[in-house]
C-alpha cells in the first residue's frame, strides 16, 4: 500500500511539474499578445507574476528547497486568491476568458489534491470567489476595467485557442496518467494471478515426486461424484504401494528410497494416459485416476509393469509394486469405493506382491 502511496505522489508531482511549465508558456504567450493587442501595461503584471510564481515553483521543486506538497497547495491558493480575481477585473470581467482558466483550475485541483477534505474546500473557495466577482461585476460595474470592442474581440480570438490547448494538453495528461496506471495495475494484476497460480500448485503438489498430493486426489474425486461424471464417462481408480519399501529404505538408504519414489511416479506419468490424476496418497502409497476403462487400463498397466521391471534392473534394486484397480460404477459411493479397491490391493499383496488385482 505505501509503495502505491507513492507513485501516485510522484505521479501527482510530475503533472504538477507539468502545470507549472503550462503557467510559465501561457504567461509569456499572453504578455507578448497583450503588448501586440495594445493592452495597457497593467495588463500583463498579472502575467508577469504568473510567470515569475511557477517559474520559481518550478526551481523550488527541482533543489528540493520546500515540500511539494506545500508548493501546490500555496500556488492553488495564489491562483484562487489573487490570480483569478485580479484577472477578473483587470480583463473585463465575465466577457472575458476568465471562466475558462478557472475551468483549468478545477479539473487540476481534482486530480492533484487527494485529501477529500483539502481538495473540497479549494474548489468551495473557487465557486466562492467565482460567486463574489460575479456578483461584485453585476452590482458595481465601475470596478472592471473596461476595454474596446476590438481589443476584446482580439483577445478572446487568441486566448480561446490558448485556453482550448492547454485544456487539451492538461487532459491529455490526466489521460496518460490514468492509462500508465490502468497497465501497471495490469501488470500487477497479472503477477498477482500467476503468484496464485503457483501457490495453488505447490499446494497441490508433493514436494518429492511433484506429482499431486492427498488434498489434490480427494477433490478431484470428490467432483467425480459432485458431477456424477462417472454416469456417462469410463473412470478408473487405481492404489498402488511399493512393495517391501521399507527394506528399500533401511538396505539403501532414505535418498535411494526417495529416487525410487520418483522414478516410479515417473514412469506412471509416462505410461499411463495424459488425462489421468497421479498423486502420491502416502508415504509409498499412490493413487490414480484414470480417465479409462478397466480394460484399457490394464493395459497401461502391463506396460507400467514391465517399466518397473526394467528399472529394477538399471537401479540394481529389487522394485516391485502391487496395485488394485476398479472401475467407478453406478452406485457407488466415495467410501464404499475405497473399501473395495484398497481390500483388492491387500489381495494382491497376499497372492505374492508384484502384480495387480481387479475388481
Amino acid at each position: 500500500m505505501q509503495r502505491n502511496y507513492e507513485l501516485n505522489d510522484n505521479l501527482e508531482n510530475k503533472i504538477f511539474k507539468i502545470i507549472l511549465l503550462f503557467g510559465i508558456i501561457i504567461s509569456l504567450l499572453n504578455i507578448v499578445i497583450n503588448y501586440l493587442i495594445g493592452f495597457s501595461l497593467i495588463i500583463n503584471l498579472k502575467w508577469i507574476v504568473m510567470a515569475g510564481i511557477s517559474f520559481f515553483s518550478l526551481m523550488f521543486i527541482r533543489k528540493a528547497v520546500f515540500k511539494v506538497y506545500y508548493l501546490k497547495l500555496g500556488y492553488y491558493l495564489f491562483l484562487i486568491f489573487i490570480f483569478l480575481p485580479f484577472s477578473w477585473f483587470q480583463s473585463g470581467g465575465s466577457n472575458n476568458n476568465s471562466l475558462s482558466y478557472i475551468f483549468l483550475i478545477l479539473i487540476s485541483i481534482t486530480f492533484l489534491f487527494k485529501r477529500f477534505q483539502l481538495r473540497n474546500n479549494l474548489i468551495f473557495s473557487l465557486v466562492a470567489v467565482f460567486m463574489l466577482m460575479f456578483s461584485l461585476e453585476y452590482f458595481y460595474p465601475e470596478l472592471l476595467i473596461s476595454h474596446s470592442e476590438e481589443s476584446q474581440f482580439y483577445d478572446k480570438l487568441v486566448q480561446t485557442p490558448i485556453v482550448l490547448l492547454a485544456s487539451y494538453l492538461l487532459l491529455l495528461q490526466f489521460a496518460n496518467a490514468y492509462n500508465q496506471e490502468k497497465s501497471k495495475l495490469g501488470l500487477s494484476t497479472k503477477k498477482l494471478r500467476l503468484a496464485n497460480k503457483k501457490l495453488k500448485n505447490l499446494a497441490n503438489r508433493d514436494p518429492l515426486t511433484k506429482k499431486y498430493n492427498r488434498r489434490a486426489f480427494d477433490q478431484e474425486i470428490r467432483n467425480i461424484f459432485k458431477e456424477q461424471q462417472h454416469l456417462d464417462k469410463a473412470i478408473t481408480l487405481i492404489l498402488f504401494d511399493i512393495d517391501n519399501f521399507k527394506e528399500i529404505n533401511d538396505n539403501y538408504g532414505h535418498d535411494i528410497g526417495d529416487q525410487v519414489l520418483i522414478k516410479l511416479t515417473a514412469e506412471l506419468e509416462k505410461t499411463l494416459p495424459d488425462n489421468s490424476l497421479i498423486s502420491r496418497w502416502g508415504g509409498d502409497e499412490f493413487a490414480v485416476i484414470c480417465y479409462k476403462n478397466e480394460v484399457e487400463a490394464q493395459k497401461n498397466l502391463d506396460t507400467y509393469y514391465q517399466n518397473v521391471e526394467k528399472l529394477s534392473q538399471r537401479m540394481d534394486i529389487s522394485i516391485t509394486v502391487s496395485a488394485g484397480l476398479s472401475r467407478l460404477k453406478k452406485g457407488d459411493q466415495i467410501q464404499a469405493l475405497f473399501k473395495r479397491v484398497d481390500d483388492i490391493l491387500y489381495k494382491s499383496k497376499e497372492d505374492g506382491k508384484a502384480r495387480y488385482t481387479v475388481a
